[in-house]
């Protein structure tokens, strides 16, 4: 495994405090999440090859998003991104075997459960990370998720 020389070498400090924010405003409710109409009727309209597209920018990313968040993020905000990014990894882990098998149904399926911890992770993002010197930074690349 290869490790930069200029990655940050302190341990990350733990939040106990955004972390449990954390779980009760994103996780618990992301876990929760049930479908509504409007966005499936939304996603029927899109062709196949946009789902396609779209489910590839989110996955390309997210990639981009740990590599940069890794890299210019100082540790005061310890291990709630780590966590931010754990849950956005689990939301996206499915849409690899639907890409490579072309299964445009269970992306169709996946696509709303997406989106719908996106509006929360920024909505958490905006209120409780407002006053990190950060801020800025991670609230723009949740974003491009």
């Amino acid at each position: 495994m290869f490790f930069r020389k200029d990655a940050p070498g302190k341990q990350v400090e733990f939040n106990k405090e955004l972390l449990d924010l954390f779980i009760q405003q994103v996780q618990k409710p992301y876990l929760k999440f049930t479908s509504d109409r409007k966005l499936t009727m939304y996603l029927q309209i899109k062709s196949n090859q946009e789902v396609l597209d779209e489910c590839k920018d989110h996955l390309d990313n997210f990639f981009q998003l740990q590599r940069e968040l890794y890299f210019q993020i100082s540790n005061t905000m310890g291990n709630v991104l780590f966590a931010c990014c754990a849950l956005v990894a689990d939301a996206l882990h499915n849409f690899t075997d639907h890409i490579f098998n072309l299964d445009f149904e269970s992306l169709r399926a996946e696509l709303p459960k997406f989106w719908f911890l996106k509006a929360m992770l920024l909505k958490y993002i905006d209120n409780n990370l407002g006053g990190y010197k950060e801020y800025k930074l991670v609230k723009d690349k949740f974003y491009k998720l």
